[in-house]
């Protein structure tokens, strides 16, 4: 499945996590990684979230703060809201 330039982008990017193809491309891009396929994954969809409108940077920030120190022992992703305190 590709996304085209039309009205319904955004429904056409959040149907692209049910493709198969997606999917297997996701597994293969993060195999060969030592950090959690498990997060990337989820990372990846919320990143298509955030530019579809569906979620803010600084929910995107909040949700997985915890899991990117846990996973990397640090946080400097530039989606940190002005004023977040950790």
């Amino acid at each position: 499945m590709y996304v085209t330039d039309s009205a319904d982008a955004p429904g056409e990017m959040a149907a692209i996590f049910d493709d198969g193809e997606w999917e297997q491309t996701v597994e293969d891009i993060l195999d060969g990684s030592p950090h959690s396929t498990a997060l990337g994954k989820m990372m990846g969809r919320d990143a298509v979230r955030v530019s579809i409108g569906d979620m803010s940077e600084a929910e995107f920030h909040e949700k997985y703060h915890d899991a990117v120190l846990e996973e990397f022992g640090v946080d400097d992703r530039p989606t940190k809201p002005e004023g977040y305190d950790e």
